[in-house]
C-alpha cells in the first residue's frame, strides 16, 4: 500500500466542472472542422512529372477540389505534377499536399 501510494499519491481527484466543459465544447462549431465529401474508387491514374517521367498509381479517394493516390513504389515526388484519370474525370495541374510512404494527397490547382 505504501507503494502504491509514492506511485499514485494520496490526493483524490478532483470534480470537474461541467459548465466548464460545456462552454469549451460550445465554442467549436462543426462547420469549422468540415471537409468536403469524398468519393471512394479503386480507379488508375497518370501522373507526369515535368521532367517527362510518368508514373502510373490508383486513385484511393477524390472530391472536387483534390485526390489522394497509392503508387507501388515510395519515390519521393516533386511538388507540381499533371494528373490524367480519365475514368473519374480529372485531368490538369496539381499540387503535392503531404506524401507518407507511397501514398500522396494532391490539391488541384
Amino acid at each position: 500500500m505504501t507503494f502504491l501510494m509514492r506511485l499514485f499519491g494520496g490526493r483524490k481527484a478532483g470534480t470537474i466542472n461541467a459548465s466548464r466543459i460545456e462552454r469549451v465544447t460550445s465554442s467549436r462549431s462543426k462547420e469549422d472542422f468540415a471537409r468536403p465529401v469524398r468519393s471512394q474508387v479503386y480507379r488508375e491514374v497518370t501522373v507526369h512529372l515535368e521532367s517527362g517521367y510518368s508514373r502510373k498509381g490508383i486513385v484511393l479517394d477524390y472530391s472536387d477540389n483534390g485526390l489522394r493516390i497509392r503508387f507501388p513504389t515510395n519515390e519521393t515526388m516533386p511538388r507540381f505534377l499533371k494528373v490524367s484519370a480519365a475514368s473519374i474525370g480529372m485531368d490538369g495541374r496539381a499540387q503535392l499536399v503531404w506524401q507518407k510512404g507511397s501514398e500522396v494527397g494532391l490539391k488541384l490547382i
